[in-house]
């Protein structure tokens, strides 16, 4: 059968079209922009900022109150996170996992950033939100930022810094205001404690303060895990008979610190990290050199680095309000209330008695849930505490992180602050803290950094 010429003609005329079409974009194909691709980028610029604000704040008189400071860099930890996690294909927000965390600010998907600029910027930023500073600490910040920017410029366009930049600042704005929110509060103002018994906790030698953190449970933590985490209840009763596993377990501290070795007393002052300005360490400092000094010794890059500085700083804020929900749930009396009371009238702590119930550790509640987290991510390594070397002391070298946790937790049995019991419950309860914030899965294994 035949088409009628003209009809044919039309067809021909198509088939024709069609064939110079495909063979157009066979040669010319046409390119869908891509976003410019992540380039692995040194930690060294964040390293240098956490070594930089322990500087800052060490001569600080007064010093930073202890667990305003922990809360403060675990939000910074965040921050920080949030400032270069871009940069890491497939990365996601911390604003998926954390409690009532809002949405964070978001890049230009088709721009190029240098994310050690968003760094550098965040952190600066959020020091100086966050922090007590003098107007010279304000000004030396600001010297740090913009000498990291010019080195930076010297192998970066200046677009892409100020890009940078303005994203690192839009990030630390956002979650300073997050923090507003919190209901961070350490004042007992208010504070009605439970009637008196004799296995209370209640004002001890030599200031008897008032308690501190009463309502520090009611702020708002990172995890929702952590809204309703206590400790477990005590491994046996109080009692004052001397034939009680109780009074035992004070004796041993008694004991212990009447015959306290200098060994003893130097390790007890080690993790202390009193003494007041430019003698001790302000917390959590101590915490964030070895933090550092890890992830240094690793040779993890910006993205792990950032993830664990995250997690590492919210072990420090939701393990202080687990710890004092659990103080003032059991409201257990202190060694040396007890000591004085039913053994020797006269004994003092060699460390000094902080004004809150001994039942769970505090030490241990910032530092068992950190440690945890390094584990996780590095393994149980060998670790140096070079924490004191700029007052020419040695550093204190383990053969694992669980063995660093264990002095810590130790040091306070020989400060006569805690029962061993308590020390040892603290440890596997900030490690189950330690291991819900590890379980945060932020980035695809397949494309970690590595």
């Amino acid at each position: 059968m035949y088409l009628p010429i003209t009809k044919r003609t039309r067809i021909e005329k198509l088939l024709l079209a069609v064939l110079l079409i495909s063979l157009l974009f066979s040669c010319h194909k046409v390119e869908i922009p891509k976003p410019p691709l992540p380039q692995d980028e040194s930690a060294t610029v964040v390293y240098d900022w956490y070594k930089f604000i322990a500087l800052v704040q060490r001569p600080a008189n007064p010093q930073p109150a202890v667990i305003q400071n922990m809360r403060n860099f675990g939000f910074i930890g965040v921050g920080l996170y949030e400032a270069v996690r871009n940069g890491n294909i497939g990365a996601e927000s911390l604003a998926g996992s954390l409690y009532q965390m809002p949405a964070m600010p978001q890049t230009d998907t088709w721009s190029q950033y240098l994310w050690s600029e968003s760094a550098n910027a965040a952190l600066a930023s959020m020091f100086k939100l966050f922090l007590v500073l003098t107007d010279a600490n304000k000004a030396s910040i600001d010297s740090m930022e913009m000498a990291n920017y010019t080195r930076f410029s010297a192998s970066t366009p200046e677009d892409v810094l100020q890009r940078s930049q303005a994203f690192g600042r839009s990030i630390a704005t956002a979650i300073y205001d997050w923090s507003l929110t919190d209901g961070f509060n350490l004042s007992s103002v208010g504070y009605v404690p439970p009637p008196v018994t004799p296995g209370s906790w209640v004002p001890t030698p030599l200031a008897y303060a008032s308690p501190v953190g009463p309502f520090l449970a009611d702020s708002r933590p990172f995890l929702e895990y952590s809204l309703t985490d206590l400790a477990p209840p005590l491994p046996f009763p109080f009692s004052e008979d001397t034939s009680s596993l109780f009074y035992k377990a004070v004796k041993e501290v008694y004991d212990i610190g009447i015959h306290l070795t200098d060994e003893q007393k130097a390790t007890a002052n080690w993790w202390a990290d009193a003494g007041g300005p430019n003698v001790g360490i302000p917390a959590p400092h101590h915490v964030l050199s070895i933090i550092t000094w890890v992830q240094e010794d690793q040779h993890a890059n910006l993205w792990k680095a950032a993830e664990v500085y995250a997690k590492t700083g919210i072990a420090l804020k939701d393990g202080g309000i687990n710890t004092f929900r659990s103080k003032y749930h059991y409201n257990l009396i202190r060694p040396i209330t007890y000591v004085r009371r039913n053994i020797d009238t006269a004994w003092l702590s060699y460390l000094p008695t902080p004004p809150y119930p001994e039942y769970t550790s505090g030490l241990v509640g910032f530092y068992a849930p950190y440690i945890q987290a390094l584990i996780r991510a590095y393994g149980d390594i060998p670790v140096n505490d070079n924490a004191y070397n700029w007052r020419g002391l040695p550093a204190r070298k383990f053969t694992s992180l669980s063995a660093l946790l264990n002095e810590a937790a130790v040091s306070r049995i020989y400060g006569g602050l805690h029962y061993r019991f308590t020390q040892e419950i603290s440890i596997r309860f900030g490690k189950d803290l330690g291991n819900e914030i590890s379980n945060i899965r932020l980035t695809p294994l397949n494309h970690l950094h590595p």
